[in-house]
């Protein structure tokens, strides 16, 4: 199936696209810290994306719309690669070794406020209505709820860098993926994250040889875990996320960030049995409260004001 021409006229397809992005995000970062078990962090992120590369270059074999690659192309590929999944990936799996994945999840949720600086600024883009504002803050602060209970027990030097170390690509998320937004000027989807994938981890692996030869232990776990990573949450969800990030509200799609902590704690309920606390519940409340006012609101009230005027 084509991911370019089926969504691009249905609203349906988008929000089961949005749905899909946050349950197999809101998994990984679970598997991520099993991963993390057998793996060093940047070889474990490295071979996340050059597998998940792989995978979209065989996929990407069949397809009728490809395009070939010119210098404008390839610059824009190595920008975007290294900001928006190349950075992140690997500062984000060293930072999952000395923090705890809910404080994790909130730096990581400021992802939205910095898509929408980078989208005032590069793209000029200055609708900012009170719902979308107002939605960015309730579902920021729904994170922060949702994961107060879960204080930071050893608060060190390392913990402190590795806030910095998610806060980081948080901003180079946003302009990562406005960067590709503003320049992509392509059709050849695929391929622009084929080659995003494969530069991401190709120009990251050698950092994770800095130390001498990484730790990695061929486990049943680790196996599964990378392959889960780099197929099911990296090069199918990247294929569908920039498929949408081409043509939508990118502030809003980037939201799809709040909804990941609460897939993760729902995950728990399922998988581990685990309880959700009052606090848990009035957080992810607030995050689908926060998601709903920016990406319906508006919606809503135009459809509202033009039958009323008709």
């Amino acid at each position: 199936m084509s991911i370019t021409t089926p969504l691009k006229h249905s609203r349906f397809l988008d929000t089961l696209s949005v749905a899909f992005l946050a349950a197999v995000w809101g998994m990984a970062w679970p598997i991520t810290k099993i991963g993390l078990r057998d793996c060093d962090p940047i070889l474990f992120a490295s071979l996340r994306s050059i597998i998940g590369g792989i995978f979209l270059y065989f996929w990407r074999i069949g397809r009728k719309d490809k395009e070939p690659f010119d210098r404008h192309t390839f610059w824009v590929v190595f920008i975007s690669g290294t900001c928006w999944v190349g950075i992140p990936m690997a500062l984000t799996s060293w930072a999952l070794l000395y923090i705890n994945a809910g404080l994790g999840a909130i730096i990581q949720s400021t992802t939205p406020f910095f898509v929408a600086i980078c989208v005032y600024y590069m793209l000029g883009e200055k609708q900012f209505t009170f719902a979308k504002i107002g939605g960015l803050v309730i579902g920021f602060l729904g994170i922060v709820v949702l994961f107060s209970d879960k204080p930071i027990m050893d608060f060190t030097d390392l913990t402190v860098l590795a806030g910095f170390a998610i806060l980081i690509p948080s901003v180079l998320n946003g302009f990562g993926q406005v960067y590709a937004r503003k320049h992509f000027k392509g059709k050849d989807q695929f391929g622009f994250m084929t080659a995003i994938l494969l530069i991401a981890g190709l120009e990251t692996l050698p950092f994770g040889f800095l130390g001498g030869m990484p730790r990695m232990d061929l486990t049943t776990d680790l196996v599964l875990s990378t392959l889960y990573l780099a197929i099911v949450a990296s090069a199918i969800p990247f294929a569908v996320y920039f498929a949408l990030l081409v043509r939508v509200d990118i502030v809003l799609l980037s939201m799809v960030g709040y909804v990941i902590p609460v897939i993760a704690v729902a995950a728990g309920i399922v998988w581990f049995g685990e309880r959700m606390s009052h606090t848990e519940i009035a957080g992810s409340v607030l995050v689908l409260v926060g998601v709903v006012l920016a990406t319906q609101y508006d919606l809503v009230k135009t459809k509202f004001l033009s039958r009323k005027t008709s």
